[in-house]
Formats: structure tokens, C-alpha cells, sequence
């Protein structure tokens, strides 16, 4: 399973990041090196407090099903948020391998020694959508009871003669009208599942931003805690104080971000059941 790569990773990430100046640059240059490396920093943090998110989801959904207090319903969810949790936390990786190897491009085009690593390619899958023709059977339906209308008038003299003719489209126009209000009814119904199938998606979500808002929560704390012991003893010089609380002001309005998009999808549910 890919996601198991990922401490080793990290690891590297870590390693990358100590690169070597070779000669001197401009400001306005270190200033951007800071911010790309500050940015793969803040997307590592969340890296880990995802994977330690994943590691409770499966703790928590092998216990249940050791203790048979599970339904296969309910474990095929808990399953599927794995897999939603694992795909998030590859894309991350990936960007963060994409994030260094553009750094990697832009020190090496201001001459400085750096350390290559392999770029992973992510490959997406886009999801197709169905079309309906219900609107185009709609218009035929109407077109074809105005043109019934006219031929009822002007076939008054000879209504004996047409009268089975005329039944018989009635009859399938008849026809077509109950197979619109069936596919109606079956669009509804599809509305209605689709709906129950969002909210399910959106409380899956929540259940996996919720895990990582958990574990990001606390690697905050002890990242500020860390910073807060450092300034005491003295520890770290004030450019590395204030790398750090960059970083960690950076790691909050991620985690703020996170926590308005659970708010979010709680509301979006609420619109859903009234739906």
C-alpha cells in the first residue's frame, strides 16, 4: 500500500531541504527559497498528522471488527474512508515531490549545489457523467398534442373515417406522456439517493478532516511549546524563531481552513435532509 512510503519520505523531504548555498544571492531570491521551503514544510506537517488520522481510522476499525460489533455495511464505509484518507494523503506526497523538485530547479538556476531526487507522477482518473433526453422528449410531447389539436379540427366532417386513427395517437401519445412521468419519477428517485449518497460522503469527510484536525491539533501545540522552551533557554538564533513561527502561523490557518470546511459540510447536510 503506497501510503506506508510515506515516513520514508518524509525522511527524505527532511534531508532535501539542507541545501547548500553556493555563492551569494539576491534577497528578493532568499525570500522566495524561504517561502517554497516553508510551504513544502507546512505541507509535511499536515503529511503526518494525516497518516497518524489514517492509523487511528484502522486501530479503531479493526478493534470493532475483533469484537464483532461492527455491521459489513458499516465496515465497507469505514474501508472506503481509508481509502479516501489514503488518496489524500498520496496527492499530498505528490505535491510535496513536485513543490521540491521546483525548488530544486530554481537553486539550481541561480548556481546552487543541490542535491536531485525522483519526481513520483500521480495519474488521475476523471469520473464520466450521464446526460438525460428528457427535455428534448418533453418538447416532442408538446409538439405532437398541438399537431393532434389541429388535425382533431380539421377532420370534424370526416370523424367517422379518421376516428380510429386519431385514437391510436392519442393512445401513444398517451404512451409517450406515461413514459416521461415514469422517467420523472425514476430522476427523483435517483435525486433522492444521490442526496443520501452525498450526505454519506460529506459525513465521511467530516469523519476524516475531524482525524486529522485531531493530530494536527497536537503536533501545533508541541511545535509551539518546543518554540516557546527555545526562546527561554536560548537556544535558537532570532532568524530560526522567526522560520519557526512562520511555519507554525502557517500550520494554523491550514488547521483553521480544515475545521471551516467541516462547519461547511455540516451546513451542506442540513440543506440536504431538508431537501
Amino acid at each position: 500500500m503506497r501510503i506506508f512510503k510515506i515516513f520514508p519520505a518524509l525522511l527524505l523531504v527532511c534531508l532535501n531541504i539542507q541545501l547548500s548555498f553556493a555563492q551569494e544571492i539576491s534577497r528578493e531570491n532568499k525570500k522566495q527559497i524561504k517561502v517554497q521551503e516553508e510551504e513544502i514544510k507546512v505541507n509535511e506537517e499536515m503529511l503526518v498528522s494525516g497518516v497518524k488520522g489514517l492509523t487511528r481510522i484502522k486501530n479503531r476499525l479493526e478493534k470493532d471488527k475483533s469484537k464483532k460489533r461492527i455491521s459489513k455495511t458499516e465496515i465497507e464505509r469505514k474501508e472506503k474512508i481509508i481509502r479516501s484518507v489514503e488518496a489524500r494523503l498520496t496527492d499530498l506526497e505528490s505535491k510535496i515531490t513536485k513543490q521540491k523538485s521546483e525548488l530544486v530547479a530554481f537553486k539550481k538556476s541561480l548556481d546552487i549545489k543541490v542535491e536531485e531526487k525522483e519526481v513520483v507522477e500521480v495519474k488521475e482518473v476523471v469520473a464520466k457523467e450521464e446526460t438525460s433526453d428528457l427535455k428534448e422528449q418533453e418538447e416532442k410531447l408538446k409538439l405532437a398534442k398541438e399537431k393532434l389539436a389541429q388535425e382533431i379540427k380539421a377532420s370534424q366532417e370526416a370523424y367517422a373515417k379518421q376516428q380510429e386513427e386519431l385514437r391510436k395517437k392519442n393512445a401513444e401519445l398517451t404512451k409517450l406522456n406515461n413514459k416521461i412521468q415514469a422517467e420523472k419519477k425514476a430522476i427523483q428517485d435517483k435525486k433522492i439517493a444521490e442526496n443520501r449518497e452525498k450526505i454519506m460522503e460529506y459525513e465521511d469527510d467530516i469523519s476524516v478532516n475531524e482525524e486529522i484536525l485531531i493530530s494536527g491539533r497536537e503536533g501545533l501545540k508541541r511545535k509551539k511549546d518546543k518554540l516557546e522552551a527555545a526562546k527561554i533557554d536560548g537556544s535558537l538564533s532570532k532568524e530560526s524563531i522567526a522560520r519557526r513561527t512562520s511555519v507554525i502561523e502557517r500550520i494554523e490557518k491550514r488547521l483553521n481552513k480544515i475545521e471551516r470546511e467541516i462547519e461547511s459540510k455540516k451546513d451542506a447536510i442540513k440543506k440536504l435532509k431538508g431537501a
